[in-house]
């Protein structure tokens, strides 16, 4: 997985703070303090510097770093206007995210083994959006804690969408897995299910089940709590699902860069 190191840093990095910002759709600010808003656009910010800091050191394509840099420097200038004020446009924030949506998806074409670039896109968008929008919803739920009388729709709705890109993942997940052909070490060619129990393809089982499996029975669970106007177990809950997502995402990206498995 060393191998992969960089890579895998600045697609998880670059990939979660260009698609964070679209969850600020289910909490707008005429909702919400503007604490939030401060919390999670410094927060992108300070991921995305670090992926074009990760992309810089370890000599990426040079095109890409001054596509990072463009992409960050608009969301700084944003996060700047924006700070502290009354009213923001959840537009204009997401003209950034195309932006930044466009020079992620050219960084992970030019990484990733070579493949259907409209492959790449949509399993690029579905498993960042999964990093990020569980992590939002997590962070969503703790502000219910610092904020009195929040209202639980935006908490409800959050998760309620985190979930359908799950129920995506799971049914793109079983497309791939009856129609991929994997060549282990031997030169046999194994299902994805067959090589799901081999040595080499434990990263691929365990990344089904802790970035896919265990999230969406933790959500079944969340969605009954929050029924229950119960928002501090859900965001326990939410808690558990962050880092089963993370372990799940860290081997998804093990089994993309190892054996170009797009799932």
């Amino acid at each position: 997985m060393t191998a992969y190191l960089a890579e895998i840093l600045v697609y998880t990095l670059l990939g979660f703070a260009v698609f964070y910002p679209l969850f600020f759709w289910f909490s707008p600010r005429n909702k919400i303090d503007a604490g939030f808003y401060n919390f999670n656009l410094g927060m992108v910010g300070l991921l995305g510097g670090m992926a074009f800091i990760i992309a810089w050191a370890t000599g990426m394509d040079k095109i890409l770093l001054f596509g990072m840099a463009g992409w960050l420097s608009l969301h700084l200038i944003l996060t700047y206007l924006y700070w502290n004020s009354e009213k923001i446009s959840n537009i204009v924030i997401s003209f950034s995210v195309i932006v930044g949506c466009v020079v992620f998806i050219v960084f992970a074409a030019d990484i990733l083994p070579a493949s259907s670039i409209i492959l790449i896109m949509f399993t690029g968008c579905i498993s960042q959006s999964i990093l990020a929008g569980v992590m939002f919803a997590m962070i969503l739920g703790h502000w219910y804690l610092n904020v009195i009388q929040l209202p639980i729709v935006l908490l409800r709705k959050t998760t309620s969408a985190l979930f359908i890109l799950l129920l995506i993942r799971l049914a793109w997940n079983l497309i791939q897995f009856n129609s991929l052909a994997i060549t282990d070490q031997f030169d046999n060619t194994l299902t994805a299910y067959q090589y799901m129990t081999t040595l080499d393809g434990f990263f691929l089982g365990v990344a089904v089940f802790f970035g896919l499996l265990v999230p969406l029975v933790l959500h079944y669970f969340i969605w009954h709590t929050l029924k229950l106007q119960a928002t501090q177990s859900a965001t326990g809950l939410l808690y558990i699902s962050v880092l089963a997502i993370l372990v799940g995402d860290l081997c998804y990206k093990y089994v993309l860069f190892q054996d170009g498995l797009l799932l």
